[in-house]
């Protein structure tokens, strides 16, 4: 299995001052009693800047008649919070590495709500070979695979129980998307018996491949 990267996100003095000053303010409370001396020692400074943000707004508030002064100094002060928080947001990644569940109980936002764990496919079952429609191809077709993005085949001449003597299917294409394709069957491997294994994929990676099967000729 495989987990998607998660990350904390960061904060902008593009965002609302009054997201930045809650967000911030939570996770500095929850962070500056932490055991960890480093992660504390930014959860307090988070915690002066979120609490300087609010006074700011307060403020910005109650002039909102003459906003112009008042505005540069929240804009400046919404930077200096969201620096606090990225700076704690460093530290937390650093300090607990890898921990999205403790991410989020500090109270921090992250990149993905959760880590997202992609199965592998499962195997490929009830393979079956038929000639194509043209001289020289060959049609593969199984049971869809659940989770599955494509497919890749094997063939093989001679002893089907010999993994070394499979060759890769190239042609016309190396992967498939669906669970039936036509493939284009090499000269020299035309009118013998052939056996066939095929393997399902997905981001997680490659599935088991299938035991193998088929058996029939395809003519050249």
């Amino acid at each position: 299995m495989s987990a998607r990267a998660v990350k904390i996100k960061r904060k902008n003095d593009q965002d609302k001052p009054g997201d930045v000053q809650s967000i911030t303010e939570t996770v500095g409370a929850n962070t500056s009693t932490s055991t960890i001396t480093a992660v504390a020692a930014k959860g307090a400074l988070a915690t002066t800047a979120a609490g300087t943000l609010r006074t700011s707004i307060t403020d910005n508030t109650n002039k909102h008649n003459a906003a112009v002064a008042a505005t540069g100094v929240m804009h400046s002060k919404n930077g200096l919070a969201a620096e606090a928080y990225n700076n704690l947001a460093a530290v937390v990644e650093i300090e607990i590495p890898n921990d999205p569940d403790a991410w989020k109980a500090f109270g921090f936002e992250l990149t993905k709500s959760e880590a997202t764990a992609v199965p592998l496919p499962g195997p490929v079952v009830n393979g079956g070979v038929s000639n194509g429609d043209f001289l020289g191809t060959a049609d593969i077709h199984h049971d869809p695979v659940a989770g599955a993005k494509n497919y890749t085949h094997r063939v093989t001449k001679g002893d089907p129980t010999k993994d070394e003597s499979y060759i890769a299917v190239t042609s016309p294409t190396v992967q498939y998307t669906k669970s039936s394709a036509t493939v284009d069957v090499p000269a020299d491997y035309l009118n013998v018996p052939l056996f066939w294994k095929t393997t399902a994929h997905n981001t997680a990676g490659a599935g088991p491949e299938s035991a193998p099967y088929g058996g029939c000729r395809i003519n050249g």
